[in-house]
């Protein structure tokens, strides 16, 4: 896959590192305000939170590349949520977790708070319950260095990429992909993906939302992503997903 472009929506905090021979395209984060202020609850919340990461990063790819989950009581209790791209192996899965979560534990060792996503993994943290909820205040979009599509192939491909939004909600793994024929032009591959928690109402509310904010930055680009903590979706014109990849419910 070729370097990506890409342009933040909204605020976030963010680096970047390139999905290149099995690396991973980190996208963006945003750390929660909220932070840990006093000696032995940062011990036992940050102790958790560790916990917590570990576990998620271990289990979600033996669970189909999904898992939610909390560990501890009271104050101390912390909330965990992480998402692997149903397309891709256990062993990518635990790799793209095991990368991710070095983000919280260096850039935000304070935060009762996280949310982190990439190009094929996302995940969220808190001191608060969140799982159900969906999670759109910000977004990416990344394009290859890709040639730009007629005016027909794009129009085909978005209807494409409109019917995987409306379809994606009503799989098992909220995932689901597509491909048409674009004659001379060969084919064009599209995905989409939803975290598991979510209700098919905001399953497809934030995959519509990503297609809106696809049409104001992206165009008729013939490959892009568009992804968020609560959804993804993936176009190109080369076929990029493996239909084996052994994340199964």
């Amino acid at each position: 896959m070729e370097k990506f472009m890409l342009c933040t929506l909204m605020l976030f905090v963010m680096t970047r590192f390139v999905h290149v021979n099995g690396k991973i395209l980190y996208l963006g984060s945003k750390c929660s305000q909220t932070r840990n202020t006093t000696g032995n609850y940062i011990t036992i919340y940050q102790a958790n939170l560790k916990t917590l990461l570990d576990s998620l990063a271990n289990n979600s790819p033996l669970q189909g590349g999904f898992m939610n989950t909390t560990i501890g009581t009271g104050s101390n209790q912390v909330y965990g949520l992480a998402w692997c791209r149903a397309d891709v192996s256990p062993t990518t899965c635990s790799k793209c977790l095991n990368e991710t979560i070095r983000v919280p534990l260096r850039d935000c060792p304070d935060s009762k708070g996280l949310v982190i996503w990439s190009s094929l993994c996302s995940l969220r943290f808190s001191n608060e319950s969140f799982f159900g909820e969906l999670w759109n205040r910000s977004s990416s979009s990344g394009y290859g260095r890709h040639t730009l599509d007629e005016a027909s192939v794009f129009s085909r491909g978005f209807s494409m990429m409109q019917a995987l939004g409306r379809n994606v909600s009503n799989q098992a793994l909220m995932f689901d992909t597509g491909v048409i024929d674009v004659g001379n032009d060969g084919k064009r591959y599209g995905l989409g993906q939803c975290s598991r928690d979510l209700s098919k109402f905001d399953c497809e509310k934030c995959l519509e939302k990503l297609l809106v904010i696809y049409q104001r930055f992206v165009l008729n680009r013939t490959g892009w992503e568009m992804l968020g903590v609560s959804c993804g979706l993936w176009y190109d014109d080369v076929k990029f997903y493996d239909n084996d990849s052994g994340l199964t419910t």
